[in-house]
């Protein structure tokens, strides 16, 4: 009986030593995740595809870090293997990471009310780190973005003017348009040009109102190589931000796991470090999905990354030997120049002959009876402002002016229908509270799937980018109209 009774003991306290050995395994895996960097991923990453301008070679762009996160040098064709559609193919492997390329970074910044005080003051205070770890040469922007987004400072090398910018941010609106305002940090950073670029965005990740959707801003920035970094207080986001940041080349940080401080330098040395890859494709122009490959084996570091890319489908599927393009060009450029020719002697011929020595035109326009001169013509043929000269050459799905100035600064103003007039009376569907501005000034029209800017015979006239407008102007992204002194910024969705 005592056996029985000290076997019972031993058995329990076995289950007691288990159950401590569990909980303790469970503590050190939870522990060991705890101290895994954020930004702990991949080693190599796509972040372009260019397989239209220069088609059968496909170009694309990759960036190569170690484990630390930062840069990898000497990366050649030692280290790299491509495959197309599961296919080897050769290629040429080129660092395009020259330290005299200019730096352009976006930093948008999520001000709305979801945001914590204590997150919005650590933004300003990791921003303002971020402005000092960049060269003084480098470009920076800042925009940020709840109900409305707004521009704060243009690309400047001025870390004063940066630092104002950062300290004018606070918590204000009901909506976060956390896709919109990246969509425009984006174009905002194609508009630079060449050189090495990223968007670094402070946010919670909650996303309300935008017109965009993530797959949206995915393939906006990849098509312009542009990659888009994440730094969220919020690990509930963390999936759906990871996501955008991994497909577009950038990475996600959240602050709640580890301090971004030591973060820049990795953030800087991605946007610094990157590889050009080009390759002569085997497929058609089809029209179809395929599949790109790249793999790297650079020492101990061993990894690789896949994309989706596809090339418009072509009005022959045939390929031309490398060397007859030049000539297929020189017979398109020879065609062309015989019909300006041609085109050029037909318009000299059907002008209208004078009469030696007379002044006048013959009367041989249709329409007229007696002879008409010059000045007759143009006062008869008197410019009508429903024909403008301007062809639209880009198309918009959504448009809307950005108030610059005044005392609604910020505010957006969506232009739905196809004409709405601008000034100082309250029948205009923008009211202009300007003292210069007349009581009807100004209007936008929608024609030929354009927009157009009139000038309504206003007191002050009406200026586009600073300039005096005198006939209807066709309107940019990005254009600036100024009635007065107050200014607007006309903005588009393409």
């Amino acid at each position: 009986m005592l056996d029985f009774f000290a076997a019972l003991k031993i058995s329990k306290q076995n289950k007691t030593v288990n159950g401590m050995m569990k909980r303790t395994a469970v503590a050190i895996i939870i522990f060991l995740l705890t101290l895994m960097p954020a930004f702990a991923g991949p080693f190599i990453s796509i972040t372009g595809i260019d397989a239209e301008s220069k088609f059968p070679r496909v170009k694309f762009t990759v960036n190569v870090v170690n484990p630390e996160n930062r840069g990898v040098a000497g990366i050649d064709e030692e280290n790299i293997i491509v495959y197309e559609d599961g296919y080897r193919v050769n290629y040429r492997v080129k660092d395009v990471s020259r330290p005299d390329d200019l730096l352009h970074v976006v930093i948008a910044i999520d001000s709305s009310r979801s945001i914590s005080a204590r997150f919005l003051e650590r933004i300003k205070s990791e921003a303002g780190k971020f402005i000092g770890a960049t060269d003084a040469s480098d470009r920076i922007a800042l925009i940020r973005f709840n109900d409305t987004v707004r521009l704060l400072n243009n690309f400047t090398s001025n870390r004063a003017e940066l630092h104002s910018g950062i300290k004018s941010v606070e918590r204000h609106g009901k909506f976060t348009r956390l896709y919109d305002g990246i969509y425009d940090s984006i174009e905002l950073l194609d508009r630079a040009g060449d050189s090495r670029k990223g968007v670094i965005v402070f946010t919670d990740g909650k996303d309300e109102g935008s017109n965009l959707t993530s797959d949206d801003i995915i393939s906006f920035a990849r098509d312009r190589e542009i990659p888009i970094y994440f730094i969220s207080d919020n690990s509930s986001t963390s999936a759906h931000l990871g996501r955008i940041a991994k497909l577009t080349g950038g990475r996600y940080f959240c602050v709640n796991r580890k301090d971004i401080a030591c973060a820049w330098n990795s953030v800087l040395s991605r946007i610094k470090s990157v590889y050009e890859i080009d390759y002569s494709s085997g497929i058609k122009r089809d029209g179809a999905k395929h599949n790109l490959e790249v793999r790297l084996k650079y020492g101990d570091l061993k990894d690789r990354d896949t994309a989706e890319f596809e090339v418009r489908r072509g009005l022959f599927n045939f390929r031309l030997p490398d060397g007859f393009y030049i000539i297929a060009y020189a017979i398109v450029a020879a065609l062309v120049t015989l019909l300006l020719v041609l085109l050029f002697y037909f318009c000299r011929k059907s002008r209208p002959k004078r009469e030696k020595g007379n002044n006048e035109y013959n009367p041989v326009y249709s329409g007229y009876s007696t002879p008409v001169r010059p000045g007759d013509l143009v006062r008869e043929e008197a410019y009508v402002d429903e024909a403008p000269a301007e062809v639209p050459d880009v198309l918009y799905s959504q448009v809307w002016l950005h108030q610059k100035d005044g005392r609604e600064a910020g505010k957006k103003i969506p232009v739905i229908k196809n004409e709405i007039t601008l000034g100082a009376s309250e029948a205009n569907a923008v009211i202009v509270e300007d003292r210069y501005a007349s009581a009807t000034h100004a209007r936008i029209r929608r024609m030929q799937g354009g927009y157009y800017l009139f000038d309504l015979i206003s007191d002050t006239g009406t200026y586009l980018n600073s300039k005096k407008i005198l006939r209807p102007r066709l309107l940019h992204d990005w254009d600036e109209i100024r009635l007065g002194n107050t200014s607007f910024i006309f903005r588009g969705i393409r």
